[in-house]
């Protein structure tokens, strides 16, 4: 996944040095997909944005916030989930149509669950909801704008390159193993004699949601990120927000996020110890704190 992503925005920046730009912003399907007589039903809706390169099968865990009330709808992104690959990802046009979406029910409180990419679009999106009802936005592993730049890209390329050092090899097969178990537990997860069972339980399971896309899908994904910023005038009053996140992330450090969390505003930053980027999969009760928050309790209570 990492692996893909980098050679993603490697090859959004020569398309971008080249002003190539292959497709439109959105496409002929409504990306978002919902049962609308739960949502008319509801008391409160749950939107949940996943990542670039990701499915929104990476919030089945979430299927305990109709319980408590909310109609969930999932945005999905080109080539994935059932969508054409005929326009790209491009969080603006994203943003505006979550926030059309829940202006059609201004009755209705609203919770934003992002992950990765998607927190930035939940922020964008919050930004543009009626007031007059509680808006929350839960970000778990959330980016930061610019897609983390050279940060980010550093540390992907430096742990890619430390796998195939290790592995001698080139094939995704064999270097599988190193680079996932960053993304699972953070760089030294290899290291930890404590993690060797559930590092190859998680990696064996990791097979079943790794997407195996194809360049046009990539870079459909990745080519408005690098350049990515939210809106200077980003107004995010009266939007309740928090930020879920691996302490050992490798794609987004904490320095990366807390200096995120500072710039909107000073927004709480809730951290798990031992845990990567995906926190979806390693740490699926994640959902659970984030439906806490979303219903004004202490995320991190038992």
């Amino acid at each position: 996944m990492r692996l893909t992503l980098c050679l993603a925005f490697l090859s959004c920046l020569a398309l971008a040095a080249c002003g190539y730009v292959p497709l439109a912003k959105s496409g002929a399907d409504d990306p978002l997909r919902y049962d609308a007589a739960k949502v008319a039903r509801a008391d409160r809706i749950a939107v949940f944005i996943p990542g670039a390169l990701s499915s929104v099968n990476v919030f089945d865990g979430s299927q305990n916030w109709e319980d408590a009330g909310y109609a969930r709808a999932f945005y999905r992104y080109p080539g994935l989930d059932g969508m054409a690959v005929d326009h790209h990802v491009d969080p603006p046009t994203a943003a505006a149509r979550i926030a059309e979406f829940a202006n059609r029910y201004p009755d209705k409180d609203v919770a934003l669950i992002g992950y990765s990419t998607g927190g930035l679009i939940a922020l964008e999106a919050a930004a543009d909801i009626t007031k007059g009802r509680q808006v929350h936005v839960a970000a778990m592993s959330t980016a930061v704008e610019y897609a983390g730049g050279f940060g980010t890209i550093g540390r992907g390329a430096r742990d890619i390159l430390g796998a195939v050092i290790a592995t001698k090899s080139l094939r995704k097969a064999d270097i599988w193993k190193h680079y996932w178990s960053g993304l699972l537990f953070g760089p030294e997860a290899l290291k930890d004699p404590a993690l060797e069972a559930p590092l190859e339980q998680k990696i064996a399971e990791g097979e079943r949601i790794y997407v195996k896309l194809d360049p046009q899908i990539a870079i459909a994904h990745a080519l408005a990120l690098p350049g990515w910023e939210l809106p200077e005038d980003l107004d995010l009053t009266g939007v309740e927000t928090a930020f879920f996140i691996g302490l050992n992330d490798p794609v987004f450090s904490v320095r990366q996020t807390t200096t995120f969390a500072a710039q909107i505003g000073g927004v709480p930053v809730y951290g798990y110890p031992g845990q990567g980027h995906l926190l979806f999969f390693t740490r699926p009760d994640v959902f659970r704190d984030m439906l806490q928050f979303a219903q004004g309790e202490d995320p991190l209570a038992p």
